[in-house]
């Protein structure tokens, strides 16, 4: 059996693995270090291809993560290791850094309801419906992929948004589902596309039309992006 080692935010890893728990995706601690397993890693794999599975692996969880649990530092793929039937390994090593952090965390929270029952909930719950549409579904794979591979700049926001455009049928589809209006999103893309508001970090090298009179900060641009991928992936998921 392959076994890939984790490393990142102990209680990013912690949540993780109280929902990712089925065959596809499956996160535990193995009482050293956090661990990844799937039934995409076969035997027939050699640790270079299981190496290169957990990284795309990786980059849907780190993106899921994002949008979930507000993550800030990435999971890192470490070693590959193969689990022989006698309890030894064989490990193979890969010259990827061993970052481990912690920040404050409750991977679990619980409701005590009027008849004394207790509710669990666990923030990392949406990781594993998302990252099972992820494998099956490229443009749900693309967008976590941009989530986890740089900053939610002026760039990366409006590629994730062309995605999710794209999947559904264009910009009037966003606003006649309810997701966002044409207002904001015309706001977003004229001001993401402005050399004049934004300098460098514009889409555009030169201004096209006249600058927005009243720009959208990046804080909103994040903000109406987050909710209309929040609102794609709950079509997605039954």
């Amino acid at each position: 059996m392959w076994v890939v080692q984790l490393a990142g935010d102990t209680s990013d890893l912690a949540a993780l693995a109280q929902s990712l728990t089925e065959n596809d995706i499956n996160i535990s601690h193995d009482g050293q270090d956090y661990v990844l397993m799937s039934d995409q890693f076969t035997e027939g794999d050699d640790a270079n291809a299981v190496h290169q599975k957990a990284e795309g692996l990786a980059a849907v969880i780190n993106g899921a993560s994002r949008l979930a649990l507000d993550a800030i530092n990435s999971i890192r793929v470490g070693a590959v290791y193969r689990r022989r039937e006698d309890g030894r390994r064989d490990i193979f090593v890969f010259p990827e850094p061993i970052v481990i952090r912690f920040r404050a965390f409750a991977p679990t929270m619980k409701l005590t309801h009027a008849n004394g029952t207790v509710e669990e909930s666990h923030p990392a719950e949406p990781v594993k419906q998302w990252a099972r549409v992820a494998l099956k579904n490229d443009a749900v794979g693309k967008v976590f992929r941009i989530l986890a591979g740089g900053a939610l700049d002026w760039m990366n926001l409006y590629r994730i948004l062309e995605v999710v455009a794209s999947d559904v049928g264009g910009l009037d589809a966003i606003d006649t589902n309810g997701w966002a209006t044409k207002a904001s999103m015309r706001l977003f893309k004229h001001t993401a596309n402005s050399p004049g508001v934004l300098g460098l970090d514009a889409r555009h090298g030169a201004e096209k039309t006249h600058p927005p009179k009243q720009p959208m900060a990046i804080s909103e641009a994040r903000a109406l992006v987050n909710s209309i991928v929040h609102a794609w992936l709950r079509s997605k998921c039954p």
